[in-house]
Formats: structure tokens, C-alpha cells, sequence
């Protein structure tokens, strides 16, 4: 660890640190605001004034939990009890946090990495909700005159999602053969 920079940084200075100059080139231009809201609205307000260097496993599995029973923030007022975030959510921060955790290591920072030590949730499987094939037949027939009804029919002949239906690339059309290649 390099005493002489280490004690520079909160939790909530490295991680604009590491979102300014690391994240911002390393991760898609869409992912930045998702990146810039977990760092601004959960990660400082909760552990950004703890000095980096002091930072460890436990705070970060207190904070973890934390916000899995009551990290939602609501908006307005609300007078309901407080919500978690979904598993998910909570692994997506935790990693962000990871990231930023590993590069402070390699900048000699931190002497440890605290993520090492934090258990992360486990993701719930959703079922797939699909329709039974009387109502498909029938959504089909009564589709037919949509604007939209081929985009309906490739949707539900392919299963896929609602992203890759319609992002597709026009180099994944053969228009020739009537083939369509989902390369994303």
C-alpha cells in the first residue's frame, strides 16, 4: 500500500475517481447513467464518507443487506415500510463496487480488497410466463390486422426477447432466403 496516497480517498471521492477516468471508458456510454445513479443515490449516501483504506468486508456485507431490506428509494413521501432492492440490483452495485475495489488494489490504495470477502445474493429464476396455445392462436387471429402483427409473429415464432427483437442488424437479414440471424 502507498502510505502517501492512501489516506486521500473516501469511499465516495474513489468511486467518482474510478467513474470519471475508468468506468466512463471502459463500459458502454449506456450504462453510465444506470453506473453514475448506484454511485450517487446508494453507494455514497450510505458508505461514501468512510475513508478507502478503512473500508471492510463486513461494512460491505452490512450494506449489502441493507440495501436488499430497505435500499429502495422512493420518490415522493411515502408512508409504506421501507423496500429492499431486488437481488439483482444489489449484485449489479456490489460489483460496480468490486471493480473500483480491485483497481484501487492495483493502485496500491488499499492493501486488501474488501469485496474478496462479501457474499453476494442469490438471483430468484422467474418463471416464464407464456400464453397457452388457444389464446396464442386466438392473439394471433386478432393481431392479424396490426400495423405490427409481423413483429408479434416473429416475437412469439423465435421467442424472443423485446431487446432482441428490436435491435436487430441489418446484416442479419437475408432477405434472399428469408433468414434472420440475432447476433447480439
Amino acid at each position: 500500500m502507498d502510505v502517501t496516497k492512501a489516506g486521500k480517498y473516501t469511499v465516495g471521492t474513489w468511486m467518482d475517481e474510478w467513474f470519471e477516468n475508468y468506468a466512463k471508458i471502459k463500459a458502454r456510454p449506456s450504462s453510465h447513467q444506470t453506473y453514475r445513479g448506484y454511485i450517487n443515490n446508494h453507494i455514497k449516501s450510505n458508505i461514501g464518507k468512510v475513508p478507502l483504506e478503512k473500508l471492510t468486508s463486513l461494512e460491505l456485507q452490512k450494506f449489502c443487506k441493507k440495501l436488499l431490506t430497505s435500499g429502495r428509494i422512493d420518490r415522493v413521501e411515502s408512508k409504506r415500510q421501507p423496500r429492499g432492492l431486488s437481488p439483482k440490483t444489489v449484485r449489479n452495485i456490489c460489483q460496480i463496487i468490486a471493480s473500483a475495489m480491485k483497481l484501487a488494489k492495483e493502485q496500491r490504495l488499499i492493501a486488501a480488497d474488501p469485496t474478496e470477502g462479501c457474499a453476494l445474493p442469490k438471483l430468484k429464476r422467474k418463471e416464464m410466463k407464456t400464453l397457452p396455445i388457444e389464446q396464442l392462436a386466438s392473439f394471433l387471429r386478432d393481431a392479424r390486422n396490426s400495423r405490427i402483427f409481423e413483429m408479434y409473429y416473429v416475437e412469439l415464432a423465435a421467442r424472443l426477447r423485446r431487446g432482441e427483437l428490436l435491435g436487430p442488424k441489418w446484416e442479419g437479414i437475408d432477405f434472399e432466403h428469408g433468414n434472420l440471424w440475432m447476433k447480439q
